[in-house]
């Protein structure tokens, strides 16, 4: 064998033990990256049991904004999905756009856990002809810190707790 084949040979041995590693944080990442992309999707879409099934039944939500510690994540989100639905009647048309910045994703506990951050702003948007008693009661939710912890289970990640912190002074 040639010194420079055999130098390549011991030098993709040396590398291949540390590539897969990153290889699958990668892939990770880009789940969880998915994921919250998904649940920014259906918050836009005022779709809250959709929402849902990226959560675990008993995750715990703590929160301000929906009533402070929640831990039957059934009950909370069939909640969130009732206001949605009064508020899209009351107001047909209305839209929200979500974005998310600064999104921080930390791998733990041999990659079966997941500590995320992120900024999450919303812009309402109404229909022409909107009341201006309308657009008072339906702000759009203010700017938030939002703190989760994803739990990978089988082939997935699930949200198992969500901390959300108003970034501005309470309505």
């Amino acid at each position: 064998m040639k010194t420079s084949t055999r130098l390549l040979v011991a030098l993709i041995a040396i590398v291949m033990p540390f590539a897969s590693p990153a290889r699958d944080a990668q892939s990770e990442t880009d789940a969880i990256n998915k994921l919250i992309d998904d649940y920014g999707a259906y918050q836009a879409a005022s779709d809250a049991i959709g929402m849902s099934k990226l959560m675990a039944t008993d995750r715990v939500c703590l929160s301000s904004h929906f009533g402070g510690r929640r831990t039957d994540n059934v009950l909370n989100m069939k909640i969130q999905q009732v206001q949605l639905d009064l508020q899209n009647k009351e107001v047909p048309g209305i839209r929200d756009f979500v974005e998310d910045r600064e999104r921080l994703i930390r791998l733990l506990g041999d990659g079966k856990v997941a500590a995320v951050s992120f900024f999450r702003y919303i812009t309402r948007v109404f229909p022409p002809g909107t009341s201006a008693e309308m657009m008072k009661k339906y702000p759009a939710d203010p700017p938030v810190a939002i703190s989760l912890v994803l739990e990978k289970r089988g082939d997935h990640w699930i949200i198992v707790h969500t901390h959300a912190s108003e970034l501005t002074a309470s309505r």
